[in-house]
């Protein structure tokens, strides 16, 4: 014999019916048992009239669209099918209401009748869909035998097989179709089995008729690794042992109901998860046949749980104390989701649904008054809107580390773990954490468990030339980013007045004109907000401005949690105290602050520095050409044009800024050596680098760029005389930083054929590091080191060392 259960979605109107019924015919045979859910939402349609009723309030309405939603259904069943028989009696369904509604009271016996009236509904629909000479109306409460309350009733197994086997010896049908959720007790009384509980029910009668499987048919493929409407890679599991599907279905799994699978895994039928809409698709085979090697099966979540901790001297080493706890919350009918003891036995805390928080409690405070007086327990501690996020899977305890990557994977997400459980057979690890870091929690768990797909999530400051370039690189690296498995997704744009958010990502097409349309300016809280909504785990601020406001907030988008990579050199080069400040709050949030275009644009300068200090080596001296424009220039000079001559070139090209005069001043290659002497060790400010500019700083301050490049040729003659007196020494000059003995200066130095900065011209950086491991001949790095283009590419190498890899 075969079980077969639909669900309420597969059960919501004449289509799904008539599909249910075909389904029936074809995956059901001869000799099975059908078990029905209510139409899909009527348990919550009966609730409600249950619930007004009580209140003495007004139903009528909500009555009137329960008798035009069945009897529009049973109108289509007999148009299309046969008379239907066993239809439920409607007329003593509202006398019992207007009797609730008339003592502004419903006892529980009469709540279960009301709320398990759409099982008997879907049951005769589908007996008369069959045909009542092949589907045998089955009273589940002549085969399911209950005990306890009426509302939540457990069942007797033993004297449920016996009922089942004496109605289905009186009776010799095809089909039997029975309705889900409910029972009997002993005394004849309906009951039902919880809410959601008609999976329960097929499981009962699967057990107790040793059937071939149970297949539980709903509106999803199977069973999920992770929640599919969370997690858009969630895939389906093939096959779950018995274990694995208890403990995902206690902790949170949708489509199983908690009770479900334990009477299957007592007599050992196979439960099987179908969907009715894509029947034709393998479910997920729940059974004790092992197949598969996946270290870890699935992640599963319970939200909206709350933890007491019960405390205090009365607590240690007093024999009892934990027994007690749990028996005044088992005489209140309080569910125990999770426990943990501290090892010191001063304390025990656990989980409880938040619905069941305030009963909990009094529970307690009862059971523990008189200890409470006497100062022996302390105030029961309470923690609201908590989750638990559990890995599950039968082969985790053969394999080590696990647990480790587990919660590695929590504090990547930001996670603070309230407490850990795990159980003797290693096959479920839990922890307790903030509710609403829930699905953060579980998304960065399935990326590394599952998907091994890591996502980055990036916003965009700064869109000059240097941001433009990096906008293009993005759009054309999707293909190489995505053959490495790596999700890379630009989430928001912003110039000095505007922010463009997008939670589908930022069109690389047209991100200007939507950026152009935006009224609303950057601010870290409007991006935080954006960044909770959407459950982005790697928030990535790129810096691309040279704004000295975003430079001073660099410490808060560290600490709100987002990585930060700068091609802005503000924030490195403010005082020493800021530097140190951004250091620690990187540490401290376990987030990256990554800047390596602060001195070489695209060259890996400050990697090599970090590798080589890190390693235990010592600066002995640096000299370095820092300046893509000033190494154009100085080259062009060499070459025989005039300083203004090469001013001029320079900036025809684009090789300085707009202001000649920013790069002339040297205060750029100050900044850049000040960042090199800080990355080595010295605790120095700006202001301690000796400066000398390429032109007087006085030279026409203040004057409009056109006038300033009008007057420099007045410059040409003194500068030439420097020139000539390098050459007569067979020198060039060069504009170099210098760090030594604990000193920096920055200026124009005249450098022979040996030095290692001789040949550095045309746009070259170059930088001569001489150390404890590198003498006497200096480590020398070399290459272009100014263009959006080399500049764009540094961002992006940073941008993907935030990869938790």
């Amino acid at each position: 014999m075969r079980v077969l259960k639909f669900g309420g979605s597969s059960l919501a109107d004449f289509a799904c019916l008539s599909k249910v019924k075909e389904l029936i015919l074809s995956y059901a045979g001869p000799d099975s048992l059908v078990v029905l859910s209510a139409p899909g939402g009527m348990t919550d349609h009966l609730v409600g009239l249950a619930d007004l009723a009580a209140e003495g309030s007004d139903y009528s309405e909500r009555w009137d669209a329960l008798i035009q939603r069945s009897e529009g259904l049973r109108s289509e069943v007999e148009a299309a099918f046969s008379k239907v028989d066993h239809w439920p009696n409607f007329s003593e369904l509202a006398d019992k209401l207007a009797g609730v509604k008339l003592l502004k009271h419903c006892p529980d016996q009469v709540r279960a009748y009301v709320i398990s009236f759409g099982e008997r509904v879907s049951v005769a629909l589908m007996q008369a869909m069959l045909g009542a000479d092949n589907a045998y109306y089955l009273e589940a409460t002549d085969c399911i035998r209950t005990e306890g309350n009426y509302l939540e009733a457990e069942v007797d197994l033993v004297a449920s097989k016996d009922a089942f086997r004496q109605q289905l010896q009186q009776n010799n049908f095809p089909y039997y179709i029975m309705p889900g959720f409910t029972g009997s007790n002993a005394q004849g009384e309906l009951s039902v089995l919880g809410r959601n509980g008609s999976d329960y029910s097929a499981a009962i009668a699967a057990a107790c008729l040793e059937a071939e499987v149970c297949q539980i048919w709903t509106d999803v493929d199977g069973v999920y690794n992770a929640d599919p409407r969370f997690i858009k890679k969630a895939s389906k599991i093939n096959w779950l042992s018995y274990k694995e599907a208890m403990e995902l279905s206690y902790f949170g799994a949708k489509v199983l109901h908690p009770k479900t699978i334990l009477p299957c895994a007592k007599v050992g039928v196979p439960c099987e998860i179908k969907n009715t809409h894509n029947p034709d698709v393998p479910g997920s085979m729940i059974s004790h046949e092992r197949q598969g090697d996946e270290t870890v099966k699935a992640i599963s979540s319970l939200e909206k749980l709350a933890m007491l901790t019960v405390s205090g001297p009365g607590m240690k080493g007093k024999v009892g104390m934990a027994s007690r706890v749990f028996s005044a919350l088992a005489n209140d009918n309080v569910s125990i989701v999770l426990i943990t003891q501290s090892s010191c036995e001063f304390s025990i805390s656990f989980c409880v649904h938040e619905s069941d928080l305030a009963l909990a409690l009094n529970a307690l405070e009862q059971a523990f008054s008189l200890e409470s007086q006497a100062g022996l327990i302390e105030p029961i501690q309470v923690q609201r809107e908590l989750a638990i996020v559990t890995l599950v899977g039968d082969n985790m305890k053969a394999h080590k580390g696990l647990a480790a990557k587990f919660f590695a994977s929590l504090a990547q997400a930001q996670v603070n773990i309230v407490a850990i459980a795990q159980d003797s057979t290693e096959s479920a690890i839990s922890a307790v954490i903030d509710g609403v870091l829930c699905n953060d929690a579980v998304k960065v768990c399935h990326e590394n468990f599952f998907t091994h797909v890591p996502s980055i999530d990036v916003f965009l400051l700064g869109v000059g030339l240097v941001g433009q370039e990096l906008v293009k690189q993005l759009e054309k690296q999707q293909a190489w980013l995505e053959a490495r498995n790596i999700k890379l997704n630009l989430y928001g744009v912003a110039n000095s007045k505007q922010c463009y958010l997008n939670s589908d990502g930022v069109p690389f097409e047209s991100w200007q004109s939507e950026l152009s349309k935006v009224a609303e300016p950057f601010s870290l809280t409007r991006v935080e907000q954006f960044v909770r909504a959407n459950h982005l785990i790697n928030p990535v601020i790129v810096d691309c401005s040279s704004s000295q406001q975003l430079a001073s907030q660099y410490a808060e988008f560290l600490r709100a949690g987002f990585h930060v990579v700068a091609a802005n050199k503000k924030a490195n080069t403010g005082s020493f105290a800021y530097y140190q400040e951004l250091k620690a709050a990187a540490l401290s949030t376990r987030r990256k602050f990554l800047y390596e275009t602060n001195v070489g644009a695209g060259l890996p300068v400050l990697d090599n520095l970090q590798l080589l200090f890190g390693a235990g080596d010592e600066l002995l001296s640096f000299n370095g050409i820092l300046s893509g424009s000033l190494s154009y220039m100085f080259g062009a000079i060499e070459d025989g044009l005039s300083l203004s001559e090469a001013t001029e070139k320079a900036k025809s090209l684009g090789f300085t800024e707009p202001d000649p005069r920013d790069d002339l001043s040297g205060t750029d290659v100050a900044r850049k050596l000040l960042i090199i002497a800080r990355e080595s060790g010295l605790e120095l400010e700006l202001s301690d680098i000796d400066v000398e500019p390429v032109v007087p700083s006085h030279f026409e301050e203040g004057s409009s760029v056109d006038v300033f490049m009008e007057k420099l040729p007045e410059l040409n003659a003194q500068f030439a005389d420097r020139v000539q007196s390098a050459a007569a020494e067979g020198k060039v000059l060069r504009y170099v930083g210098t760090i030594e003995n604990g000193r920096c200066r920055v200026g124009i130095e005249a450098v022979d054929k040996q030095h290692a900065l001789n040949a550095i011209r045309d746009g070259e950086n170059a930088l001569a590091i001489l150390s404890q491991y590198y003498q006497p001949r200096p480590f020398v790095i070399r290459g272009y080191g100014a263009g959006a283009e080399v500049t764009s590419a540094g961002v992006f190498a940073d941008i993907l060392k935030t990869l938790s890899r």
